[in-house]
C-alpha cells in the first residue's frame, strides 16, 4: 500500500521548498499523492538516460548529478541538484517520455518520486507552480551559460566560479567566510564541469590548499577563504 506525505513525514519539509512555500499542506499533499521517497547511496543511479519517464521528483536531501552521455562515451555533466530542486517535470507531458539525462547521487541522499499522472492531472493545471518550477530551470541555464562564458577565462577563475555557484545557497545563509561545498566532488568531476584536464586542476587546487584558501578532506571540500575565492573568480571580468 502506498504511504500518504503525512505517513512519510515530508509535508513540512516540502513546505519549506520555494516551489511548494506558496501552497497550503493540502495542496502539496494532493500534489504528490502516490508518490514515494527514494533514499539512495553514494553514486547509486535515480534515473537512467533512455529509460521510460514514469515518475519525475523533488529532491528532498543531499544532491544529484545530472549528466549526458556524449558521442566520446563520456558522460557530460549538466547540474547538480540541491535540495528543493524538480528534475525531469517538463518532460512529463510527452506522449512517451525518457529520461534524457543520468541521474546519481552525490552522496547519501533523498528524492521524493511523484507519478507522471499527477503533473498531467495537477502541476500541469497550475500556472504559478509551473512558472515556479521554470524558474528553477531557468537558473539552472543561467549557471550552464555563465560556465559557457568562461570558456577563455583563466583556469583558476573558471574552477573559482564553479565552487561559488555551489556554495550560493549556503553562502546567502551564512556570512562565515568558512563554507562547506555541500556534495562530495572528484576531481575529474570538477575538471569535466569546466571544460579541463584533471592534472591541471589537482594543481591549482593543491596550490589553494597551501594557500589556505580551501581544504580538501576524502571528497569534501571546504572553503576557508570566501572572499578570495570570489576574487578569483571574478578576475577574469
Amino acid at each position: 500500500m502506498t504511504k500518504s506525505l503525512k505517513e512519510l513525514g515530508v509535508l513540512p519539509e516540502l513546505k519549506t521548498f520555494d516551489i511548494f512555500h506558496p501552497c497550503s499542506l493540502e495542496q502539496i499533499e494532493q500534489l504528490c499523492k502516490n508518490s514515494t521517497v527514494c533514499v539512495t547511496k553514494h553514486r547509486e543511479s535515480l534515473f537512467e538516460f533512455g529509460n521510460p519517464a514514469h515518475y519525475f521528483c523533488v529532491v528532498l536531501s543531499g544532491a544529484y548529478k545530472l549528466s549526458r552521455p556524449s558521442a566520446g562515451g563520456e558522460n557530460s555533466i549538466v547540474h547538480f541538484s540541491a535540495p528543493g530542486d524538480v528534475i525531469a517535470a517538463f518532460i512529463m507531458t510527452q506522449p512517451q517520455p525518457t529520461y534524457p539525462l543520468n541521474v546519481i547521487s552525490m552522496g547519501p541522499s533523498r528524492a521524493l518520486k511523484i507519478p507522471r499522472e499527477n503533473y498531467l492531472e495537477t502541476w500541469h493545471q497550475m500556472p504559478d507552480l509551473i512558472f515556479r518550477v521554470q524558474s528553477l530551470l531557468s537558473a539552472r541555464m543561467n549557471a550552464l551559460q555563465n560556465q559557457k562564458a568562461l570558456t577563455k577565462a583563466p583556469l583558476p577563475s573558471k574552477v573559482a566560479s564553479f565552487l561559488v555557484h555551489l556554495i550560493e545557497h549556503q553562502r546567502s545563509k551564512n556570512s562565515s567566510e568558512q563554507v562547506q561545498i555541500p556534495i562530495p566532488l572528484t576531481r575529474k568531476e570538477i575538471a569535466d564541469s569546466v571544460g579541463a584536464t584533471v592534472e591541471s586542476v589537482i594543481r591549482i587546487m593543491s596550490e589553494w590548499s597551501k594557500k589556505g584558501l580551501i581544504q580538501t578532506n576524502d571528497q569534501h571540500i571546504t572553503i576557508l577563504n570566501t572572499k578570495e575565492i570570489i576574487r578569483i573568480k571574478d578576475s577574469s571580468l
